[in-house]
């Protein structure tokens, strides 16, 4: 008699009852080792049993479907594959478009972002260098979560040297641990966690993960260990404001030939729509950038089509240029 598998009535019930139990009972989510051994142990006997009874039943739908098929789509169709992965696309390029995410989306901070290589593997490192507000919270501004998560990582350092405390011998504690051992034992405030989640998760909308230690396998397209990661105690505070174009009453008079100044590529129609390409300087850095413009005003359901095409192509849309931002000249791309 089944232990996990309760009143299985079809093929398709069995697959989901599995992904029920994966998801509640797989170690990356909590769950027991011995435990999801067992699971996939059940699985593996009943899918033999459930898969013959669908073909005998359907054999114009016949499928080759294996346990360990439908296993590793379960683990990748539940977020383990970015939405913007593509194999073709390389590191380098994925480096580039970070690149150009981070300077666009935040341009008062400072990321390093480069990349490794091994034999078996690739890496993306994303690293905060600099920001211009405070970082770290305060003492008076932790949490009594933060608190408890801060001296459980100073005691598996034996750091804590306290068997008990009064508030004020724990706020000692603490600063002492943050002034002798530096920020990687501070807790960063609800801001910086924000940019840094967010850079985090747009990095990981370009991977590809298929990892499982239960089946023993490691597929990823590059190894990223996130931004918070590598921040260590060396990001600095810069207080700077952002950029703005200054607005004049009258045109400025040109500082060079307009030639010189951006290049014009030809119209290109593709899918109905007419893409202008202008090819120009990034103010901020003086780096090469192509502004890709639509002649066609969209509505909010072709918009959301084209944002995505453009995003798939390394692209993103930048309200200030009024168009979307390519590293580099996306001409090929547009018209194949």
């Amino acid at each position: 008699m089944a232990k996990y598998f309760k009143n299985v009535k079809s093929f398709d019930d069995l697959k989901n009852q599995f992904k029920a139990l994966a998801k509640k009972n797989h170690p990356d989510a909590g769950g027991d080792v011995e435990t999801m051994k067992e699971i996939n142990c059940e699985y593996d006997a009943l899918f033999v049993i459930w898969k013959d009874r669908y073909n005998k039943a359907e054999p114009q739908n016949r499928t080759e479907e294996t346990a360990e098929s439908t296993r590793r789509q379960f683990y990748t169709e539940f977020g383990w594959e970015g939405n913007n992965h593509d194999w073709n696309r390389s590191l380098k390029e994925i480096a580039q478009i970070v690149r150009a995410y981070v300077k666009d989306k935040y341009p008062t901070y400072k990321f390093g972002v480069r990349t490794s290589y091994a034999s078996m593997c690739q890496e993306l490192h994303v690293e905060l260098k600099e920001s211009p507000v405070a970082v770290y919270k305060t003492y008076e501004e932790l949490t009594a979560e933060d608190k408890n998560r801060l001296i459980n990582k100073y005691m598996h350092n034996n750091f804590w040297t306290l068997n008990c405390w009064s508030e004020e011998e724990e706020k000692n504690e603490i600063m002492r641990i943050w002034t002798e051992h530096g920020n990687f034992y501070k807790c960063l405030n609800e801001l910086t966690q924000a940019v840094i989640d967010d850079v985090d998760n747009f990095v990981n909308s370009y991977n590809y993960s298929d990892c499982d230690g239960m089946q023993d396998y490691f597929h990823v397209d590059f190894y990223y260990f996130g931004c918070a990661q590598n921040n260590g105690n060396n990001i600095k505070v810069v207080p700077k404001t952002a950029r703005i174009a200054k607005q004049e009453t009258a045109p400025a008079e040109p500082t060079q030939e307009p030639a010189q100044a951006q290049e014009a590529t030809p119209e290109i129609e593709k899918t109905g729509y007419n893409y202008k390409i202008t090819r120009g300087e990034d103010t901020r850095d003086g780096s090469e950038l192509w502004i890709v413009r639509i002649a066609e005003s969209l509505d909010r359901a072709a918009y959301i089509a084209e944002n995505n095409r453009m995003k798939e192509f390394g692209g993103y849309y930048s309200k200030f240029k009024h168009g979307f931002i390519f590293r580099y000249d996306p001409s090929e791309k547009l018209l194949a």
